[in-house]
């Protein structure tokens, strides 16, 4: 495709969009009781609050994951 064709713009290739370079994560397992899930990619620590939270995610270790999550749920009655 060129790259100048009609319905492209400069801003739509390569390393100027942005969205292009984001590469979201999400544990599946996690995301279907509910978190967030979002993964860290380079450390692969994941988000244990609920899906759709305000503000940042909060990151645990992946083996920590199953537990702190057990106990968000019932501490917030998920």
């Amino acid at each position: 495709m060129d790259i100048h064709s009609p319905g492209t713009t400069d801003s739509d290739s390569g390393a100027d969009n942005v969205s292009e370079l984001h590469n979201a994560s999400v544990d599946e397992g996690a995301a279907l009781q509910g978190a967030c899930a979002q993964v860290h990619l380079p450390t692969g620590a994941m988000c244990i609050k609920r899906r759709g939270h305000d503000g940042s995610c909060e990151f645990v270790a992946a083996r920590q994951v199953d537990v702190l999550l057990a106990e968000r749920k019932t501490a917030e009655h998920w």
